[in-house]
């Protein structure tokens, strides 16, 4: 995670360049999501979404963050595919890997 203000978020970022849904659609080149979560934790705070389906995007994160749901649970839901949701999904499994213990 890119940690911003000063320490007090983490950020997850996924591009949806080469999300399938996009290339399928030819849509959303340069798009992207952007969790932003309490620094160190998986309480989700803010999302900026640069997407031409953001508004059938953004209802996952705030529904998480209505329902006290992190990063962690987004991440490890199913999402459908192709569609452009898994850029939210993605952030959520940037989350979870950043997590893992090395062996």
């Amino acid at each position: 995670p890119r940690t911003s203000d000063g320490g007090d978020t983490d950020e997850y970022r996924a591009d949806l360049t080469h999300n399938d849904r996009a290339i399928l659609d030819g849509t959303d080149a340069g798009c992207f999501v952007k969790v932003r979560c309490r620094g160190g934790t998986a309480e989700v705070v803010g999302c900026d979404v640069l997407s031409s389906r953001a508004g059938e995007m953004i209802n996952e994160v705030t529904l998480a963050m209505k329902n006290g749901i992190g990063l962690d649970g987004i991440g490890r839901n199913v999402h459908s595919y192709p569609t452009l949701g898994e850029g939210v999904m993605g952030c959520g499994l940037q989350y979870v890997n950043s997590r893992w213990e090395t062996m």
